[in-house]
């Protein structure tokens, strides 16, 4: 079976953090910084959306993935499979499902909202799925950011503003004023220790993000 995502109606913000918020992970008072703020904190939710594997969807703007509410049609060619998966999950509300031409009415078919998983009702009872082609058109994605996600956010986010400030190859600093200032520093050879994930995040905040991943989509 293949799918086809293709984005019908795009958030209208990808940010996962709001200004305030940022700051506030930032340390920072004031709008002096906003600029720059925003764009790191974007950055930081496009590092969580491949890190999750967000599916991104065709679109005539070329939008990016979120898990963000957006609108959606999917369409899935040569379907035999026992539950239909679709691309985006979180809040799944599908407006439409069309089989082979013939829109199915809401007793046909059941889908869990969190996980994206539509099931083939006959008479009230899960059947396969076998069709040629379905075209399902639905909202997925969060209006207001969930608590985790948020927290996860906010962590990579201050994680990344304070490696930006400093070098994280420089193990320490010593500053002796006494004499007129002297100043040895001291460098990590080799890895730098909470350097070693290999993802888009690091680690700690990957692990906050496990509600979130989502296998491939064929």
């Amino acid at each position: 079976m293949r799918s086809f995502l293709a984005i019908t109606e795009d958030a209208s913000d990808l940010a996962l953090l709001s200004i305030d918020e940022l700051r506030t992970a930032a340390g920072i008072t004031g709008g002096s910084q906003d600029t720059a703020l925003k764009a790191l904190g974007l950055r930081v939710a496009s590092a969580i959306m491949a890190e999750c594997n967000i599916a991104v969807g065709s679109s005539t703007e070329g939008v990016e993935a979120t898990l963000k509410q957006e609108t959606l049609t999917q369409t899935f060619y040569q379907v035999e499979v026992d539950e239909l998966m679709l691309a985006r999950r979180h809040n799944v509300v599908v407006s439409s499902l069309v089989e082979d031409g013939t829109t199915l009415d809401d007793t046909d078919f059941m889908v869990d909202p969190e996980s994206g998983l539509v099931t083939r009702l006959s008479s009230d009872c899960p059947r396969r799925w076998c069709a040629r082609k379905v075209v399902a058109t639905y909202k997925a994605g969060f209006e207001t950011i969930p608590g985790d996600l948020k927290q996860a956010a906010t962590d990579f986010f201050r994680y990344a503003y304070l490696e930006s400030t400093r070098d994280p190859a420089l193990k320490s600093e010593v500053v002796d004023i006494p004499g007129v200032e002297r100043t040895e520093r001291a460098w990590w050879v080799g890895s730098v220790p909470g350097q070693t994930f290999e993802g888009a995040v690091p680690d700690i905040v990957a692990g906050q993000l496990k509600r979130f991943l989502n296998p491939a989509i064929g």
